[in-house]
């Protein structure tokens, strides 16, 4: 990806599902780069080296941390291992990281996985990963983004990666502009609402394509009525 191209701005209604439920989902494809730049902007990250991806999980889509967006945080707030202790307990290998931002704040963090049955080079592996895991959740808490890294998606059940060419509409998305197009393909040509219910399953935004279908069932009803 070369460039990101111009877009419209991201409305109301879409920005604040994503800020109240953190669920990209409702924004199309506009929308959603529109939100991509607008939190690197605010991170100072460069989007162009995709510090971010999307992944389904329980419903929603979101954003996580990949390792770009780790190694550019750990840049600008300048953060430093000041200590790193790992422990095996069981079945598990807990490594725990102690670090220092640039303006003197310190976290602590911990990265845990699972080592069953590995020996070797594998077991060596895991623990370098644990380590990873812990580097990178106290990168993002001492940079103020709790948000998920790349290395914690792979142990949460039911979570799915997804490419941007991947993202399809959540399925209540489709199924409501499904029953959208549905109603408004009975309205006369001319119709303004259908004029509207076009406009609304074209821009992909939910409260719109409500809007319109809430006003094309009362007009229904009305006409019932008289």
């Amino acid at each position: 990806m070369s460039e990101l191209p111009a877009t419209n701005p991201v409305n109301a209604s879409a920005l604040e599902r994503v800020l109240v439920a953190g669920d990209l989902a409702g924004l199309n494809e506009s929308q959603r780069i529109e939100y991509y730049k607008a939190v690197c902007e605010s991170l100072g990250l460069n989007p162009l080296t995709r510090p971010f991806e999307y992944l389904r999980l329980n419903g929603r889509l979101v954003l996580y941390a990949t390792r770009a967006a780790a190694d550019q945080l750990r840049a600008i707030h300048g953060v430093s291992i000041i200590d790193a202790q790992i422990e095996r307990q069981d079945d598990l290998v807990a490594v725990t990281v102690r670090g220092r931002a640039r303006d003197g704040r310190e976290d602590v963090e911990v990265g845990v996985v699972s080592v069953a049955g590995l020996r070797g080079d594998a077991l060596a592996n895991a623990q370098m990963k644990a380590l990873t895991k812990a580097k990178r959740r106290l990168t993002l808490s001492l940079a103020g983004l709790g948000w998920l890294d790349e290395t914690e998606t792979e142990s949460i059940p039911g979570a799915q990666r997804v490419s941007e060419p991947q993202l399809a509409l959540a399925p209540e998305v489709q199924e409501l502009r499904q029953k959208l197009a549905d109603v408004a393909k009975q309205l006369p040509e001319d119709s303004t609402l259908r004029a509207q219910a076009r406009e609304a399953w074209r821009s992909g935004d939910v409260d719109l394509m409500r809007e319109a279908l809430s006003k094309i069932e009362k007009e229904e009803k009305d006409e019932q009525a008289a």
